[in-house]
């Protein structure tokens, strides 16, 4: 009896369904439909009413362990050494030339007042005048440059000799003073070297308006000359005869003084006068200008206070060979 309502249930349930709500509804239904129940016959055989839908059994999924893999041991990073610095061949340094041996002279005392000691005078050094007496071929100038060396001469500034002649002092045993007048370009070209060859040192006197002029030295040029020892002078800004007209005197004796010193940034302390020609108006000019001393000309070499303001001055020519050239000179020979 049981089983048969339920069987009625079941197909009640199914058109009850299929009219308010569809398939879902159905599988509902029966999801939750109770299971018939296991009836016992006489015998004592358990037996299942037949049904049209089986029971759904739940079928236990086994999960299979994972496998936790141990640590591994991982190292501690070593450290990485840093690269070496692999040291740079040096330079082998280069010979250096070995420099001509200088000379030190013996020095003497010389009291104030008087000093021996020549002066030379030149104007060109260089092979283009040959014959001109005011040009020096550079084969004659080595040579005289030569025999001053090998006859023990040491040369000497015009203000070194002023300075022992005014206060006294230490001088060389063959003290000389080598000029050369009027700012030649090949003074600076050719004499210049040569005497820096032999360990000489000159005075180079300008004409202040031919400073930077085409054939005459620059203020570059003679800064290097005073920087390797050589004194720089003025010998007047045109090279005018100042005894003709005293007017130009401040123009000639003061200002080429200031313009070679604004040029040089050099002390001007001596001048030389134009073709030697001074009276005592221009002498007492130059003095008073500032000057510590004047050259002029002469055969002399010997010089005191009273010719301070005008020092004779051998003038070497063109055609002097070295016999002539000796006679120039106090000493000559050892």
């Amino acid at each position: 009896m049981v089983n048969k309502f339920s069987k009625w249930w079941v197909v009640w349930a199914v058109i009850v369904a299929m009219l308010t709500g569809g398939c879902s509804s159905i599988i509902n239904l029966i999801i939750i439909s109770p299971t018939p129940q296991a009836s016992f016959t006489p015998s004592g055989t358990a037996t299942t009413s037949s049904t049209p839908f089986q029971a759904v059994t739940n079928t236990p999924i086994i999960i299979p362990p994972t496998f936790t893999p141990s640590a591994t041991y991982t190292p501690l990073p070593t450290d990485t050494p840093m690269p070496t610095d692999t040291p740079l061949p040096t330079d082998t340094p280069l010979p250096t030339d070995t420099p001509i041996p200088t000379i030190t002279p013996a020095l003497d005392w010389n009291p104030s007042g008087n000093v021996s000691a020549p002066i030379l005078l030149y104007h060109h050094v260089s092979d283009a005048g040959f014959g001109n007496r005011y040009y020096v071929t550079l084969d004659n100038f080595r040579a005289q440059m030569q025999a001053l060396r090998d006859w023990g001469y040491t040369t000497i500034t015009p203000s070194d000799l002023v300075n022992v002649l005014i206060n006294g002092g230490d001088l060389p045993n063959r003290p000389i003073v080598i000029t050369f007048d009027d700012g030649n370009l090949d003074v600076y070209q050719y004499a210049f070297p040569i005497m820096q060859e032999m360990g000489f040192v000159g005075a180079f006197y300008i004409v202040g308006n031919r400073l930077q002029s085409n054939y005459f030295v620059n203020a570059e040029q003679i800064q290097e000359m005073a920087d390797a020892g050589w004194e720089i002078g003025s010998h007047g800004m045109t090279h005018a005869t100042l005894t003709v007209d005293y007017s130009s005197a401040r123009y000639e004796i003061l200002e080429s003084r200031l313009r070679l010193q604004e040029a040089t940034g050099e002390g001007i302390d001596t001048f030389a006068y134009a073709y030697g020609l001074t009276d005592n108006i221009i002498t007492n000019k130059v003095s008073e200008y500032g000057y510590q001393a004047a050259m002029g000309l002469g055969r002399s070499w010997e010089h005191s206070l009273g010719t301070l303001f005008y020092l004779a001055r051998n003038e070497v020519q063109g055609d002097y060979n070295i016999s002539v050239f000796a006679s120039l000179l106090p000493w000559s020979g050892n």
